[in-house]
């Protein structure tokens, strides 16, 4: 439903108010997209150019040698020293690939599986009690999970400080986890804003659906498989985005758990990095040029603050390209909500 009728907006006033919300989408459209238009074009300038004060709108110098040096960057400590790059800049990307795919491969089943026994399964107060078990994880802070959670990755599955003992008085079996990729899929296999999401879209299935299959002999994976999956395709598309994002995007948590260069995400190698560019003054003109040997290293090879925008604009890439691949169904999944 359009937000202004078609016939009333020949009306003066209703054409006035349509202009007006045009207008002011318009300029919100463009302050979001300033920041990435600065983010990219400074991608493209020379060290010296990104430099300079006030910033040039457009590359005065068109070069590519951000992107081609970026790549290869590495650990802090070689870079504070003007070393060469021994790090693939793909590892970290690579480690995210993996943690992200990781998490999404097993976290979706097990929260739409929960969600859908949740909805269809359980009756009378179990089914409100575990409910609200479930959405009461999202009352919980982040921060207040960080101990527990740690301590989890540390003796997996017992979230103690200590191992417990068997009878006998050795230690139960545990996994150490933490320093692996596992130590950020472990926490996060289950989604409680994916099980809200679920739960709601479930409960919009009419029962009688799922009765005849029951009738018919299906069993409630294969219901669930061949009946419920293909018509959740728009809430499972907004779930694993969403969790895509979270992800991909996370940095406490896997800089708490993950030390060793060859695992770190690239969320936290880019982060390294800056850090890195920021203690040799690599992104001050003047400590760059007159005080720092290896900021000026750096900064005549091109790596100052266009490199450091070369690895958000790869950081951030697969989180657009996820957009607009699940853009269709995120549209279709608004207006199954929107217009019941």
């Amino acid at each position: 439903m359009a937000l202004f009728p078609v016939v009333g907006r020949k009306q003066p006033h209703v054409r006035f108010s349509w202009w007006l919300v045009v207008a002011f989408l318009v300029v919100g459209i463009l302050l979001h997209l300033i920041p990435f238009y600065f983010m990219l074009i400074t991608s493209f300038k020379s060290g010296s150019e990104t430099l300079q004060t006030p910033p040039t709108l457009w590359p005065v110098n068109f070069t590519l040698n951000a992107w081609k040096l970026a790549i290869t960057i590495v650990n802090g400590e070689q870079l504070s020293s003007g070393g060469q790059n021994s790090a693939n800049f793909f590892t970290y990307f690579g480690n995210s690939l993996l943690m992200t795919g990781g998490t999404l491969l097993i976290s979706t089943p097990v929260t739409a599986l929960a969600a859908y026994a949740n909805s269809k399964l359980q009756r009378g107060p179990l089914a409100r009690w575990t409910f609200l078990f479930f959405i009461g994880t999202m009352l919980l802070p982040a921060v207040v999970m960080l101990v527990p959670s740690y301590l989890l990755i540390q003796h997996f599955p017992f979230p103690f400080s200590y191992v417990p003992e068997l009878p006998s008085g050795d230690p139960y079996p545990s996994l150490q986890l933490g320093d692996t990729l596992w130590a950020v899929i472990v926490p996060a296999i289950f989604n409680a804003y994916g099980f809200l999401y679920f739960k709601a879209f479930f409960d919009t299935i009419p029962n009688s659906i799922l009765q005849a299959a029951r009738v018919d002999g299906g069993s409630e994976f294969n219901i669930f498989r061949r009946i419920v999956l293909p018509m959740s395709v728009p809430v499972f598309a907004v779930v694993m985005s969403m969790q895509f994002s979270s992800v991909w995007d996370g940095f406490l948590w896997p800089s708490l758990v993950i030390s060793s260069p060859q695992n770190l995400p690239i969320s936290v190698a880019v982060y390294k990095l800056v850090n890195a560019f920021t203690s040799t003054g690599a992104t001050n003109a003047e400590q760059a040029m007159n005080n720092s040997t290896s900021a000026a290293h750096l900064a005549q090879q091109g790596l100052t603050w266009n490199g450091i925008m070369v690895l958000s604009i790869l950081q951030s890439l697969p989180i657009f390209l996820i957009f607009l691949v699940s853009f269709r169904y995120l549209l279709q999944g608004i207006r199954i909500r929107g217009l019941k």
